[in-house]
């Protein structure tokens, strides 16, 4: 099952008349990686998509799956564990402390303080998010978290390491989503595509592009990324 941006460049080379190989030409790359590309079994970067459809005469803005948020972005802060001695400095941090759960409580039926978790599932931090009408995009406002990636298992998809992902619960697989699951007692955040026999095919691109097939049955889907928030 080929990709979304390999299916556009696929029909833009028929649109065209060439073959996979002339396409190879044109662009400097191998025929195998045309077909490669096309087929979803190896994803083309930012530029050799750009270089593809241009020689191809096709127009199409890339994959926006993840688009960054509009709002103010919120970065993940460290919690350092330091004592300080100082009875004005706790004093101050107190107040500030109770200032800002009045505004919040002020603000309770607009944004929502939403739970930041990493790959061990615990929440390390939480996110301001606007409700609308009565839903964070799409989803219960209990119900949505923030997956911080980790790494950059994603980076290929324009994801890098301590970037948010707003994630909406979900128990279906949404093909060629990016999807929160638990594999193997932590949680992972993948591109998700279905396969025969039950099976899925979990997407990462680091360095690399990989591709690695499982069964359903071993996987807990989390939820579904519906939004980005980067890091700063």
């Amino acid at each position: 099952m080929g990709s979304r941006l390999g299916n556009i460049i696929k029909h833009a080379r028929l649109a065209a008349g060439v073959s996979e190989k002339q396409l190879g030409k044109k662009c400097g790359l191998a025929e195998n990686v045309i077909r490669d590309i096309e087929a979803g079994r190896r994803i083309a970067s930012d530029e050799q998509a750009r270089q593809i459809l241009k020689k191809l005469g096709a127009e199409h803005q890339l994959s926006t799956e993840l688009e960054p948020a509009a709002e103010p972005e919120a970065p993940i802060r460290p919690r350092p564990y330091v004592l300080k001695p100082r009875e004005e400095t706790r004093d101050r941090e107190e107040e500030a402390a109770l200032a800002n759960d009045a505004w919040r409580d002020a603000l309770g039926g607009v944004v929502k303080r939403v739970p930041v978790s990493g790959e061990d599932g615990l929440v390390i931090d939480h996110v301001l998010t606007p409700i609308v009408a009565g839903k964070i995009e799409g989803g219960a406002p209990d119900k949505v978290f923030y997956h911080r990636c980790p790494d950059d298992a994603l980076r290929g998809y324009r994801i890098h390491a301590g970037d948010l992902l707003l994630t909406v619960p979900a128990t279906d697989i949404q093909d060629e989503a990016i999807m929160v699951l638990q594999y193997r007692d932590r949680r992972i955040a993948r591109k998700v595509t279905k396969q025969e026999g039950n099976r899925l095919l979990l997407q990462s691109y680091d360095r690399e592009f990989v591709a690695e097939r499982v069964e359903r049955r071993d996987v807990l889907i989390l939820g579904r990324c519906v939004r980005l928030l980067r890091s700063l």
